[in-house]
């Protein structure tokens, strides 16, 4: 391992997330506050890429035992990351199309949001899986790789989110001939620059496959891998805790721009600038995070930000109730300061439940319990706010359910923490691939 590389996988991770950052931060907005379409669909949509996450436990455990190219991981990682950039860009397109004509539009957004998510998963589990095959037995090595992929990853995400405020701010009519063309100029930059950085990332990264290299299962067996999962303890109690944790903590992302336009008045351009806000607390916890974690402890230290983040909600709540934009703003920053906590501490941990015979299929189930997590958070969001809202007629009542409940979520999953142990996970990992591989010589 080398910074080489250590850079390489960060340009990766780059190129795949910023993907996200015009779908999550503009297009809901857009979706649900300006075309006034359903909260639930918009949901539905945004959540269909990580509906899709099964994927990842098929694909993991296929780039474990198969070669492509010669190569376990890295084909992979373009094949993937190359569907995510372009699904990307075709969302906005879909979006406008469904405005105009729905059962045609709704259509095309089905199939593009589908081809961003099949490469989002696809790209996030193979270049992870390598993480932590070029990483195994190198804690400083894999700690320095987190750090600098997700620290990367987050400045990316300020700069394209102040791009797109920036591309936008002169079109406070979004819906309008221009601010539709500006919307497909901002994806399209959006999608160039994501391959290319897949494309750089990707070149030479991978050395040619070792035939010796030892897999948890070389028949064809598909359930081998479920197999695997189900009948590991501590993998299902780290798989429900990453569920818990990724639903109570997404639950905000397809609702917290258009309460900004609801609950509080923002402009499209004012609301982009939200992720930039975010993002730079995610950065200043990321960079500062590591330090603490080694002082705290992985566990501990996820659990601070989790409480960090419980609390932020508790603060956006209060924004819309007394219409305090500059708060709600505070907010955002604090809520930031407690994900980027929670994100380098769980994915240390996350990358320490694995075994080398298996790195890739542990890592598409956690890829799994991070995307359903996602999904169910973007899905229930946009039901619990529609139906309290309909309820209610007030828009502010809605979120403040939804971002109560994910406070009550964030505080079950720090208890449920307590009871997750990287040493008891190895040892039942083992067995178990000992088992299965008993059963397929049988």
């Amino acid at each position: 391992m080398n910074w080489r590389k250590v850079l390489q996988l960060a340009l990766i991770h780059v190129g795949v997330s910023i993907t996200v950052v015009p779908v999550t931060s503009t297009l809901n907005r857009i979706m649900i506050a300006d075309m006034g379409l359903s909260a639930t669909l918009v949901a539905a949509l945004i959540a269909l890429p990580y509906v899709l996450s099964p994927v990842q436990v098929a694909m993991g455990d296929w780039t474990d035992r198969r070669l492509v190219w010669g190569r376990h991981r890295t084909p992979w990682i373009v094949i993937g990351g190359l569907m995510a950039s372009f699904g990307s860009y075709l969302t906005a397109h879909a979006a406008y199309l469904m405005n105009a004509h729905f059962a045609l539009g709704l259509l095309a957004a089905i199939g593009a949001f589908a081809i961003w998510g099949v490469g989002v998963n696809v790209a996030s589990v193979s270049y992870l899986s390598l993480v932590s095959d070029l990483t195994q037995g190198l804690d400083r090595w894999r700690n320095r790789a987190i750090s600098v992929m997700w620290t990367l990853m987050i400045l990316s995400t300020i700069a394209i989110s102040i791009l797109l405020s920036v591309i936008l701010a002169p079109f406070p009519d979004i819906l309008a001939p221009a601010g539709e063309a500006a919307i497909y100029n901002a994806f399209g930059a959006v999608w160039l620059m994501a391959s290319a950085l897949v494309l750089f990332g990707a070149a030479r990264l991978e050395a040619p496959a070792d035939p010796d290299r030892k897999v948890h299962n070389k028949a064809n067996d598909p359930l081998v891998a479920y197999r695997l999962l189900a009948n590991n303890p501590s993998a299902r109690r780290f798989f429900l805790y990453l569920l818990l944790i990724l639903v109570s903590i997404h639950a905000q992302d397809v609702l917290l721009e258009p309460f900004g336009a609801e609950a509080l008045g923002m402009t499209a351009s004012v609301t982009s600038r939200l992720t930039a806000i975010w993002g730079a607390g995610v950065f200043i916890t990321l960079t500062g995070g590591l330090p603490l974690m080694r002082r705290m402890g992985k566990k501990r230290s996820a659990n601070l930000g989790a409480l960090v983040a419980a609390a932020a909600f508790a603060f956006i709540i209060i924004t819309g109730l007394i219409n305090a934009p500059s708060l709600f703003m505070g907010a955002v920053f604090l809520l930031g300061l407690g994900g980027g906590l929670m994100t380098v501490s769980n994915l240390s941990f996350m990358l320490d439940m694995t075994v080398p015979e298996a790195a890739g299929l542990y890592i598409g189930a956690w890829g799994v319990a991070n995307f359903s997590g996602q999904a169910i958070g973007a899905i229930a969001s946009g039901l619990v706010r529609d139906v309290a809202f309909q309820f209610t007629g007030n828009a502010r009542i809605g979120y403040a359910t939804v971002f109560g409940l994910e406070i009550v979520g964030l505080l079950a999953a720090v208890w449920l923490f307590r009871h997750i142990s990287v040493e008891e996970f190895r040892r039942d990992a083992e067995v178990r691939i000992q088992d299965v591989l008993a059963l397929t010589v049988e």
